[in-house]
């Protein structure tokens, strides 16, 4: 364990003794900043510049001795100190103007600092206030979030110090406002850990209600997942500290701990989420267990040593073994993983925060509202696209759950379609074949009558196994129609040739200059709404098939009858397949016929419609878009 220590604690001490070093090298050239003059129209009073500083490498350095050092030296910003085992001392000095308001509030922006004191805010000889998370929140000068308090000053020159340490980072804004200004403050604070909380809580929401739906694993890890979040915004918001007002301080442990918890769980889940356990099997297993052996030993070094070296151990960590799983996701993206785009965008908003707030606290981006509030930031947006991800993922479920259970039906009536439409015709040449071998002497009327019997029932068959062939055929993405420029008179001279010449009527009018399309399915469309014309057409009435140049070159096509009509109720799912109306029911039909033509038509990027009234006939109507 102490060699795991022992560079951090060597960094730390360098750290301390290039604060020294730079103390002792400037300290004949700092300038101290003048008086800040306090005015309440203001409201809020920046103090970037105005304030000094002092590194107590010890801590044990009084007040007086801190007053009288000659080592302090002008911040030229916000105070960003990093991880420091140093105790540091802020100096500023107001002036208090007599019509300024008599009550100001000094706040420290941090809910991790282990301790801060104020001096001199009520004479030099009055104990300091105090507030921290070693403090309890009980006996802090004022109920706030963060570190505040009240200053009453009489009209004058004041000197404030304020003494900070903290096993967590010493990067914190300090702020002097009034007590309006204060309040209006934390008003907005709370109102955006308002929402934060509130983006959790849709986030728990949605886990209950579409939780059956997701991957029965992923969904004990997003729950343990969204949990240590909604604890870790909690204490580190410090919401929870002001809510648990005791005698007792609330240990930071715990948020270090579940720091360590959480970082395992996110390494468990990003496992999950990306399938590792099915794409690379043994370098899943080595990760997991390296990356629990850490959290376990970053939760055992936080435990013995402090928050301090276990928070920044996990943090490193964490950039380090996200940066991983980043890789890992691009390397699954590319070769092209379903679930690894989602994850590289949807965790990529909450890492983007915690770098962010890590490169904030180790001064590499400067202290403002954006970075302090970094990772709630990321954290809200993180949990918002999240949720995005699994409502999208739930109807793409139950969508794909829809298809396979229409498929299940569609299989179950092709079975029953098939049992009857099949036995049908091969009894009836089955019957026909014995009667003749057992009349081979009959007359040859008979004999005639039976051969016919049996080439029907051989092109029933035979017409069945082509719909189904065809529409196999439209639902395999990888054969496309064969488009080519056709003569159309052709394709319809071959359709019609089924049926007599009184039985359809056909006007040919100017077509198109070219017809492109797949000739072969386009006799198959003419042949199916003759065939469904005719056969619901009274004896002696003829169907009227129309083909001719509409509008803008397309191509136009009418089939109409003088038949009983479609109710209107049937009329949503005439081109569902293997549907077949009432008036269908008594006659031969597998109710492909016209899903298949509704397909054909949709697969040449035209439309068909249909127009039906009961005892008077129906007509349909095929438009194909013109080819320039």
């Amino acid at each position: 364990m102490w060699k795991l220590l022992w560079p951090w604690c060597l960094l730390c001490r360098a750290w301390g003794l290039g604060l020294a070093l730079g103390l002792a090298a400037a300290a004949a050239h700092a300038a101290a900043p003048g008086p800040l003059r306090l005015d309440e129209a203001r409201g809020s009073v920046p103090l970037a510049g105005q304030m000094a500083w002092l590194a107590d490498p010890g801590g044990q350095a009084t007040l007086a001795e801190v007053r009288a050092s000659g080592a302090w030296q002008r911040l030229p910003g916000k105070p960003d100190f990093g991880f420091t085992p140093s105790t540091i001392w802020l100096r500023l000095t107001v002036l208090q103007p007599a019509q300024a308001p008599a009550e100001w509030v000094l706040s420290v922006d941090g809910t991790q600092v282990d301790e801060v004191q104020l001096h001199g805010a009520e004479g030099a000889s009055a104990p300091p206030q105090r507030a921290g998370r070693l403090v309890a929140h009980a006996r802090w000068p004022m109920d706030s979030r963060t570190p505040a308090f009240r200053l009453r000053l009489p009209p004058g020159e004041h000197q404030l110090y304020l003494r900070m340490r903290s096993e967590h980072t010493l990067s914190n804004d300090v702020s002097l406002r009034t007590v309006d200004a204060f309040r209006v403050a934390e008003r907005q604070q709370a109102l955006l850990f308002g929402a934060l909380f509130g983006v959790q809580g849709v986030a728990l929401a949605l886990l209950l209600l579409f939780g059956p739906a997701l991957w029965q694993t992923l969904r004990g890890w997003y729950l343990l997942y969204t949990l240590a979040l909604a604890f870790m915004a909690m204490v580190a918001s410090g919401y929870l500290q002001s809510l648990l007002i005791t005698e007792v301080p609330v240990p930071t442990l715990w948020l270090a701990l579940n720091l360590c918890l959480a970082w395992w769980i996110l390494t468990r889940m990003s496992a999950v989420w990306l399938e590792l356990d099915q794409l690379l099997p043994r370098f899943s297993r080595w990760y997991q267990r390296v990356v629990g052996a850490m959290a376990l030993g970053a939760m055992a070094l936080t435990v013995i040593e402090g928050g301090r070296i276990g928070v920044q151990v996990v943090q490193w960590a964490f950039v380090l073994t996200s940066s991983l799983a980043f890789g890992l996701s691009l390397y699954l993206w590319r070769r092209g993983s379903a679930q690894a785009g989602p994850y590289l965008l949807i965790f990529g908003l909450l890492e983007a925060g915690v770098t962010a707030r890590f490169a904030r606290n180790t001064g590499a981006l400067p202290i403002n509202f954006f970075t302090d509030h970094a990772v709630f930031i990321g954290m809200s947006i993180h949990l918002v696209a999240m949720s995005v991800y699994f409502i999208v993922r739930f109807r793409n479920m139950a969508q794909a759950l829809h298809i396979e259970q229409q498929a299940r039906t569609e299989q179950r009536e092709f079975v029953g379609m098939v049992s009857h439409e099949f036995k049908t015709p091969l009894a009836i040449i089955h019957t026909s074949i014995q009667q003749l071998s057992a009349n081979l002497d009959a007359p040859h009327e008979k004999n005639q009558q039976r051969a016919d019997n049996i080439r029907n029932a051989v092109r029933r068959m035979d017409r069945l196994l082509d719909e189904y062939l065809s529409v196999e055929r439209l639902d395999a993405a990888h054969q496309p129609l064969r488009r080519e420029a056709t003569d159309f008179f052709e394709v319809i001279e071959e359709a019609v040739s089924d049926w007599p010449l009184e039985q359809v009527r056909l006007q040919v009018d100017e077509l198109p200059e070219p017809v492109v399309c797949d000739p072969d399915m386009m006799r198959i469309v003419l042949r199916n709404l003759l065939e469904n014309a005719v056969r619901h057409s009274p004896a002696g009435r003829a169907v009227a098939l129309t083909v001719r140049r509409a509008a803008d070159n397309a191509l136009r096509i009418t089939v109409a009858d003088q038949g009983e009509g479609i109710p209107a109720e049937e009329l949503p799912r005439l081109f569902q397949k293997f549907f077949r109306g009432k008036a269908a029911q008594g006659s031969p039909g597998a109710g492909l016929g016209l899903y298949l033509v509704e397909r054909i038509v949709r697969a040449h990027q035209g439309r068909i419609t249909v127009d039906s009234v009961v005892g008077q006939g129906t007509r349909f109507t095929v438009e194909l878009p013109g080819r320039a």
